[in-house]
């Protein structure tokens, strides 16, 4: 794990751990969220985006969220998303490998309740991290491709991104709650040192989430 991301889990905990008086999980929730992904705006050459590299694309995110009132809250996420390059544009050894853009999500998030009382509460979330993301030959997380244009090097990298979004969540029970949101991320993945080329720029990417989330403390 990198020293970024240690320092804003440990960030998260620090915040997350002041005033407790409650039991030690009554402010806290487990979030578990299926959802779809894709990329937006970002170029993977001089002349294509990446939507035209690979599809819409699929994941699962997983993370804890900390109650610090009843419009605030704070909250970890780890997520793995998964989109298929499109047969064309995959290098000549893995056509037939199921090659794939991999992007793990390693966030610290800030939630804004925006209404409370009606049933279903909308809220506002923004948000950093740190996301790792390869260009895999085979459809998860494996071995990566080379860099574009320097194949000494692989096509991958650690980037920093941030990340905002829309949601609503529903209580369904006194301890579950079901969710879908909407959000945006933005990677800082230039990198023409790397991958000897400048063409590929930062992306971003926009996804789609539908989950339920278990609050842990007593009811």
């Amino acid at each position: 794990m990198s020293k970024r991301t240690v320092f804003l889990l440990a960030a998260f905990l620090a915040i997350s751990s002041q005033g407790s008086a409650a039991g030690p999980l009554d402010r806290w929730s487990f979030r578990l969220s299926p959802g779809g992904v894709m990329p937006l705006g970002g170029q993977y050459n001089d002349t294509t985006k990446l939507i035209k590299v690979v599809s819409i694309g699929a994941g699962l995110t997983g993370g804890l969220r900390y109650k610090v009132s009843d419009y605030f809250y704070l909250g970890a996420d780890y997520g793995l998303n998964w989109m298929q390059a499109k047969h064309d544009y995959r290098p000549f050894d893995y056509k037939e490998m199921g090659p794939a853009l991999n992007v793990m999500m390693l966030t610290v998030n800030s939630t804004f309740v925006l209404s409370t009382g009606f049933g279903i509460n909308p809220y506002l979330t923004l948000g950093a991290g740190l996301y790792p993301w390869r260009f895999s030959q085979r459809p998860l997380w494996g071995d990566p491709w080379p860099a574009p244009a320097d194949p000494t090097r692989t096509f991958a990298m650690n980037s920093f991104g941030l990340n905002t979004g829309l949601g609503a969540e529903k209580h369904v029970s006194s301890r579950l709650a079901v969710f879908v949101e909407v959000i945006y991320h933005y990677l800082f993945s230039r990198n023409p040192g790397r991958f000897g080329t400048d063409d590929f720029n930062e992306q971003d990417f926009l996804g789609l989430n539908i989950g339920l989330s278990f609050d842990l403390g007593k009811k």
